[in-house]
């Protein structure tokens, strides 16, 4: 009763909101002149920079088409890999200000009788329909304000569900940072609505439209783990069966008031939250672009129960900032192993607004791949992985388990989108790495493997060509990625560049 009483609480306070109504009502008195600008600004630079042709976004769903095949298409290779990212950044002469704000737009690979067929729909969220059928922007976003905004009572008036896609007990599950899932239909990928992750238990009014984040942790037999940010500081702590029912709830105070929370990582035992070197600076306006890194601000670490979803100890590391884990275990003696694309600072976050300018020589310093251990007297261990690191991957069903590979996407030549895939064995630090070059912009490439070892399958992901302006579907071999591609799969044009995407097998 004490915990559901508390939920309850924090539900009915504004600091679970990514963009609260006095927020918004504060934008009110401004014109979209920003906005207008950035169409304009955007439109001149990608006319000189045609890398620039993944962030212009489209307008319309994508029906179905059968693909272009290059290469033999592995006959043990059957299913749907989705994908999940902003799909629509402008409307009527506006464009908005940051990558995260644009509309979710999934999209479906479909593996079968030696044939791919891709199709892609727009989430029908209640902003995306409201603006559909008005023809233009009618609610302000985290970054992007708007004269006349219509009101946002809460997260879910914006949820703009574009950053992973799960698939959940015979549904997708739309995700985004800081409000409720959204549910698609699998085979035609219309939207049936939002979800209550707290139906049908005594938690249902005190979690309905709590945060519910994009990058859950699914164990191998199906458990699902997910936290929930609030600006607050609070996180909420989810665990749920194979068929999306809630078995558990909690929450921790962090006391982190950063503003982001992106990801985390489960072992056996227990849940992982680290905290960036992230403040708030509100003498600049947007919520994204007030989010600063603090050099002097150590990442603190808390490592939580799975059991009693309380915290049982806590770290502090180096100042750092962190998007993306691939994975944590915990050994023996109850150390526990992680490893992180890690950033030295916070220039990432700013770069997505520029980028969404037209701003290609914006200042970026790269996330590299850090292992590290934490030890249970307290004592902290990291080690570095050379070349660029960033969407890291283990094999499924070893989430929460001892790793000895990792798969992440590198850059080697492109300095404005990441270009390479690679494999890390974390024994020897030994690396293959397939080269797309610097005419591809290579998205999240994910695992496919039916067996249960750490070895064999495929690795599936996306690529953007840039001088012909197409799409395509690339498969490897995930114990020889060096050789590329085995077969590759074109779309006729460009789909924008996205976030996230898992594969459900046949």
């Amino acid at each position: 009763m004490e915990r559901r009483q508390f939920l309850k609480g924090m539900v009915a306070t504004p600091v679970v909101h990514t963009v609260s109504p006095s927020i918004v009502l504060a934008a009110n008195n401004k014109t979209n002149e920003s906005l207008i600008l950035n169409q304009k600004r955007f439109n001149a630079a990608l006319a000189q920079s045609p890398e620039l042709i993944g962030f212009k976004g489209t307008e319309t769903d994508m029906g179905p088409q059968k693909l272009i095949i290059e290469g033999k298409l592995p006959a043990d290779l059957k299913g749907d890999f989705y994908r999940n990212g902003p799909g629509r950044h402008q409307r009527a002469g506006e464009r908005y200000l940051h990558l995260f704000e644009g509309d979710g737009m999934i999209h479906q690979f479909s593996i079968a009788r030696g044939e791919i067929h891709h199709h892609a729909k727009f989430v029908r969220t209640n902003k995306f329909t409201q603006e559909e059928k008005a023809g233009k922007f009618l609610f302000s976003g985290p970054d992007s304000k708007l004269k006349d905004s219509l009101a946002i009572p809460s997260p879910d008036s914006i949820n703009t569900a574009n950053t992973n896609i799960l698939p959940v007990n015979g549904e997708l599950w739309a995700l985004w940072e800081a409000g409720s899932p959204t549910a698609i239909d699998k085979n035609t990928l219309d939207t049936k609505g939002l979800i209550n992750v707290g139906n049908k238990t005594p938690n249902a009014s005190a979690l309905k439209g709590l945060p519910f984040s994009a990058h859950p942790k699914v164990e191998a037999d199906g458990t699902i783990w997910n936290f929930g940010y609030a600006q607050s500081g609070h996180v909420v702590l989810y665990q749920l069966n194979s068929h999306g029912q809630l078995l558990n709830v909690g929450m921790v105070n962090t006391g982190f008031k950063g503003g982001m929370l992106h990801d985390f990582l489960i072992t056996q035992h227990h849940i992982v939250l680290l905290l960036p070197s992230l403040k708030r600076d509100r003498t600049i306006a947007g919520e994204f672009s007030s989010i600063q890194f603090n050099a002097q601000q150590p990442m603190d670490v808390f490592i939580i129960s799975k059991q009693s979803l309380k915290t049982v100890k806590r770290y502090e590391l180096d100042p750092g900032f962190v998007f993306h884990f691939g994975n944590a275990w915990e050994d023996k003696q109850g150390n526990i192993h992680f490893d992180a694309s890690l950033y030295p600072n916070g220039e990432v976050l700013q770069h997505m607004t520029l980028t969404m300018q037209g701003n290609t020589d914006a200042p970026l310093s790269p996330a590299n791949t850090v292992l590290f251990t934490l030890y249970k007297n307290g004592k902290v261990q990291k080690q570095h992985i050379d070349g660029i690191s960033e969407f890291p991957r283990v094999y499924n069903h070893i989430t929460g388990k001892r790793n000895s590979r990792l798969f992440t996407l590198s850059s080697v030549q492109s300095d404005v989108w990441s270009d390479s895939v690679r494999r890390i064995d974390l024994n020897t630090e030994k690396q293959d790495i397939y080269t797309y070059g610097k005419d591809y912009l290579v998205e999240e490439h994910v695992l496919v493997n039916q067996g249960n070892k750490e070895q064999g399958g495929y690795l599936l992901g996306t690529a953007l060509h840039i001088p012909s302006r197409r799409t395509c579907l690339n498969i490897l071999r995930a114990d020889d990625i060096s050789a590329g591609p085995i077969c590759r799969a074109w779309l006729p044009h460009t789909i924008p560049l996205g976030f996230h995407g898992n594969f459900l097998p046949a």
